[in-house]
């Protein structure tokens, strides 16, 4: 029998540690700047000398949650206490790094050249929150920050040049990612298969001759001189990708190379599944379906949901892989 276990921990004057929990929903995506965390915990929480008094613990608080199955954890959020409501029973949201970062106020300043390395080291600067680039350095050319905040500046990059910002926990640790594709490090492939672990599904299965797809493709050189190039179909799902530094002709292969990418043959849309095997954004999904197609697929999303109904993960996927 699978007995739900879980551990939350918050780091304030002194550390709480609770391993009773109501409710817990975690969301992932990588379409989002922010991850959130939802926490409901039972009455029955004692906060020993503060029974009588006002919560020990407060905005800005960090915080991790692990759940798990038979007393064998898996850390699943790492994060900062956006809000708490101290109704009985209490309700915690919660997000992830990027909580940090929309209190960080930027240094504002210009760049006659500066490459992405630079850019996001100097926008860390004194957080100590580690970063990884997912394609490596990229020029950028001339640069001014005008957010007032770091997560605002990286908002703005994701509005200019398609650089996506998110933090992912590597070895319980929250690191943020930044690039324009997707990071190939630490990536877990779980198999889900209907019958056995595959809950239930809500799938299109789409051969690649009928799939319609438009791909704008932008490129933007170290003067910041933008080039857009669209191929495809006219009526299409329009997908916007980039591509640093190149000329039309340059632009215009890329173009229709990812448009080859994208007009595959596979699933699009989610599935339910158990806690385990537990993944995470940017993981793989080896999926066997109930009509036995079957695939894998980068994952986009994930919704966990833990406590009085079970444990179970809906997961979104993305392009084949």
């Amino acid at each position: 029998m699978l007995v739900l276990t879980s551990e939350i921990i918050i780091e304030c004057a002194q550390t709480w540690k609770f391993d009773a929990l109501n409710n817990c929903t975690i969301v992932e995506d990588m379409a989002t700047l922010t991850d959130t965390c939802e926490l409901l915990l039972p009455n029955k929480i004692s906060w020993e000398g503060f029974e009588n008094f006002k919560l020990p613990i407060k905005r800005g608080d960090k915080i991790t949650v692990k759940l798990g199955y038979n007393g064998v954890l898996k850390t699943r959020f790492v994060g900062y206490i956006r809000t708490i409501d101290a109704k009985k029973p209490i309700k915690i949201l919660c997000e992830d790094g990027m909580f940090l970062l929309k209190t960080v106020e930027t240094k504002k300043k210009g760049y006659k050249k500066v490459t992405l390395q630079q850019l996001i080291a100097d926008l860390l600067d004194g957080t100590g929150i580690p970063f990884e680039l997912v394609d490596g350095d990229i020029p950028l050319g001339s640069y001014r920050m005008l957010k007032d905040t770091v997560a605002e500046e990286l908002n703005e990059m994701k509005s200019k040049y398609g650089l996506r910002a998110y933090f992912r926990i590597i070895n319980g640790v929250s690191k943020l990612y930044v690039g324009l594709g997707y990071p190939f490090d630490n990536r877990r492939k779980e198999s889900f298969i209907y019958g056995k672990n595959l809950i239930s599904e809500d799938f299109v299965y789409r051969i690649a001759e009928d799939v319609k797809i438009k791909v704008k493709a932008i490129s933007i050189d170290d003067k910041n001189k933008r080039t857009e190039v669209e191929v495809g179909d006219k009526d299409g799902e329009l997908y916007t990708v980039y591509h640093d530094n190149i000329g039309m002709d340059e632009l215009r292969i890329f173009a229709e190379s990812e448009l080859k990418r994208f007009k595959t043959t596979g699933f699009k849309g989610s599935f339910e599944t158990f806690g385990e095997p537990f993944v995470n954004k940017c993981d793989i999904a080896h999926i066997e379906a109930s009509d036995n197609n079957k695939g894998d697929f980068l994952i986009k999303k994930v919704e966990i949901n833990f406590g009085m109904n079970g444990y179970r993960q809906k997961i979104e996927i993305g392009q084949p892989v």
